[in-house]
């Protein structure tokens, strides 16, 4: 299978086709030991900052993913992607 051209930049550095991000959201968490809980006991949820590639942005929701590889296939794979909905998303920064 040949191996995908990807364009460089004038420094001969390979373009990443995606932005790199921070997404700042706030997750759902629940306590460790999770029976018997006492009121005092239960969990706020966690602002995450989620930092990677994005590499979908849709009306519903972002994915983004810690690590592009480019060449394992047509369009390229990705690892530890994850699916943030809207409307537990605060911000998201580009750079």
């Amino acid at each position: 299978m040949p191996k995908k051209v990807t364009k460089k930049n004038e420094l001969g550095e390979e373009k990443i086709p995606y932005k790199s991000v921070v997404v700042c959201w706030l997750d759902s968490c629940e306590p460790s030991n999770n029976a018997e809980v006492e009121i005092h006991e239960i969990p706020k949820p966690q602002l995450i900052y989620q930092c990677g590639f994005l590499v979908k942005d849709e009306d519903e929701y972002v994915s983004v993913a810690g690590a592009f590889k480019p060449m394992e296939s047509e369009g390229g794979t990705f690892d530890y992607v994850i699916t943030i909905p809207r409307f537990a998303i605060k911000y998201i920064k580009t750079f």
